[in-house]
């Protein structure tokens, strides 16, 4: 059975578009989700049921895997959680505001199907 969001706190909900109004004007399209919220969230589903996410494989679609809140928070919390696999992805390396000197991670140039030629 799927997990549910719970939707956001209260006063964060009051806070949200005024946020989103700021970066519409700034003309930054990013919004993202600060680690702290991630916790909260997270905790939630621990009271619920401590083992939520043991052996449990999770998969984040980010922007940015390397500057992903929920990537850092579910590494750290890795051990922790019981995770069998944490998989952070992202198909946009074109959305990045540099168009040169792409430089991979570590994780990218050691996986198999890696091609530095394709780079």
């Amino acid at each position: 059975m799927p997990i549910k969001i719970r939707h956001l706190i209260k006063d964060k909900v009051k806070i949200m578009p005024t946020n989103l109004s700021n970066a519409k004007n700034a003309k930054n399209d990013e919004f993202y989700t600060q680690y702290q919220d991630i916790g909260k969230e997270v905790n939630a589903y621990l009271e619920y049921n401590p083992n939520v996410f043991r052996d449990k494989t999770v998969l984040l679609p980010c922007d940015d895997p390397e500057w992903s809140n929920f990537t850092k928070y579910f590494a750290q919390n890795f051990k922790t959680f019981g995770l069998k696999k944490l998989i952070s992805t992202s198909y946009a390396v074109e959305s990045k505001k540099y168009k040169f000197g792409y430089q991979p991670t570590l994780f990218e140039t050691k996986a198999p199907q890696f091609d530095k030629k394709k780079t």
